[in-house]
């Protein structure tokens, strides 16, 4: 791994998910997220030498520049090469980073191998933004991150190409759930290409940008037709009965702060167990709705749908209370 970070193609991971056995092997349904993790961002610095000593050189390692937020985030191990005289420091990681974005035209698969890899990819996602975040703050001159910024957003444009004509491919198939992780795949890429489009705006400036090109791009050759379902036409006769709607009058007061509550709410969704699953498995767009309808303030008047949203975004922390001043059960 070349010192020379700028000069780096850190989009490669979203070709190397498309691309690879995970998703045609065994590894979803044998490996959890973290071990997944594990094979795709451990990263490998090879040094000159045999006898070189290991703490001080791990303590010189610039970390960011592999994508760990802190260096609690890594374990390490080391191997040596007699051979090529070589000491190979191996960084491994041992949390899975959650996406802090949201996607808006991110499908959500039901199967467990759609959720594994939404996960997966939002880990490669915030690596990629330490690592750019280093170059931005670390490089010498405008030219390297000129040249860091050209090379990653030319790579990954040619990916978002790529993972079409495997879109296209796979569609054959009509496997709907194969279908919908491939659509996934694409949607990353393409925010991944818009991310570094605005982080690097000052550096690099592609001529005759449409805005939503790749977008459309993706929009065309999706198949739609194989995710609609078929409506029953029931005669009149045997017209299924309407379910009774129970949120016509919301049913819950609150006696503490909005913010209260909905910290607690936030908090309850995004536990994790000891492997990285979601404790409870919720869809949130459906909860925030719910919420509007049937929870009301400590003045009676139903919380709003943007409230409720904003609370509940990984990225809003602020907005959330903290302390002594959140419930306890």
């Amino acid at each position: 791994m070349s010192y020379e970070a700028y000069r780096s193609i850190d989009v490669d991971v979203f070709k190397e998910i498309l691309e690879n056995d995970f998703l045609k092997n065994g590894d979803f349904e044998n490996d959890d997220v973290l071990s997944l993790v594990k094979k795709i961002s451990t990263a490998e610095i090879q040094l000159p030498g045999l006898d070189l000593d290991v703490k001080k050189e791990v303590a010189k390692i610039k970390y960011k520049q592999f994508g760990f937020r802190t260096k609690s985030d890594f374990d390490y191990t080391v191997k040596s090469n007699v051979f090529d005289n070589i000491t190979s420091i191996i960084l491994i990681p041992k949390k899975v980073y959650h996406l802090e974005d949201e996607i808006k035209t991110l499908p959500d698969p039901d199967c467990e191998k759609g959720k594994k890899l939404k996960l997966i990819l939002g880990d490669s996602f915030e690596r990629l933004k330490v690592k750019t975040k280093y170059i931005l703050h670390n490089c010498n001159s405008d030219e390297q991150i000129t040249h860091y910024a050209k090379k990653n957003i030319q790579v990954v444009k040619r990916y978002c190409y790529d993972a079409k004509l495997v879109l296209i491919k796979i569609q054959k198939t009509k496997n709907r759930n194969a279908i919908l992780m491939v659509i996934m795949i694409n949607a990353f890429m393409i925010n991944v290409l818009s991310y570094l489009r605005k982080m690097f705006s000052s550096y690099f400036l592609e001529k005759n940008v449409e805005k939503y090109k790749e977008k459309a791009d993706l929009y065309d050759v999706i198949d739609f037709s194989l995710f609609i379902e078929p409506k029953a036409d029931y005669p009149k006769k045997y017209k299924v009965e309407e379910k009774l709607d129970l949120c016509n009058e919301p049913f819950v007061k609150l006696n503490v702060q909005t913010n209260q509550f909905l910290t607690a709410v936030y908090e309850t969704i995004n536990m994790l167990t000891d492997d990285e699953k979601k404790a409870i498995e919720v869809e949130q767009k459906k909860l925030e709705e719910l919420l509007s309808k049937i929870v009301c303030d400590k003045n009676g008047n139903l919380l709003k749908i943007g409230t409720i949203q904003t609370c509940l975004k990984h990225s809003r922390e602020d907005k959330r209370v903290s302390g002594s001043k959140k419930l306890t059960f």
